[in-house]
């Protein structure tokens, strides 16, 4: 009796995990990502990137816009990498509905290392989005 109490006891948190992972799943979805250079008074991406979501070296910043449809009680947070290292990471309320909106530039207004990016939309653990581009020739 006590072996099959133990057993259920360790199988109880994995059906935990995959629950919430379906509610995060369904509880929040993010539509119409998009990066770029800026955007203009509407919220309409300028600067693009082209298809092959590449920017040409020396650009100061790069924007990444998304739709998104939400609920407040899960903790939602961006992440932006540049070569594989996490070089920012911001904690974002995505509750109700709208559009948000997330700027890349350097401190000191040089313009952005060359090399791949990425941008990261991530919930309770289980990656939402991503959207990957390149500064220059990498």
């Amino acid at each position: 009796m006590t072996i099959i109490f133990i057993v259920a006891f360790v199988l109880v948190p994995s059906f935990v995990a995959t629950v919430r992972s379906t509610m995060v799943c369904s509880a929040t979805k993010i539509t119409d990502i998009v990066v770029c250079e800026d955007l203009d008074s509407n919220l309409t991406p300028v600067g693009r990137a082209s298809d092959s979501l590449k920017f040409p070296y020396g650009i100061t910043q790069v924007c990444v816009v998304f739709a998104f449809q939400g609920r407040s009680y899960f903790e939602t947070y961006v992440e932006w990498f540049h070569e594989g290292t996490l070089i920012h990471n911001e904690t974002v309320d995505l509750s109700g509905e709208g559009k948000k909106v997330f700027y890349l530039l350097r401190d000191d207004g040089a313009p952005l290392k060359k090399g791949l990016y990425r941008f990261s939309i991530i919930c309770m653990g289980e990656q939402l989005a991503n959207i990957s581009f390149t500064v220059g020739e990498v």
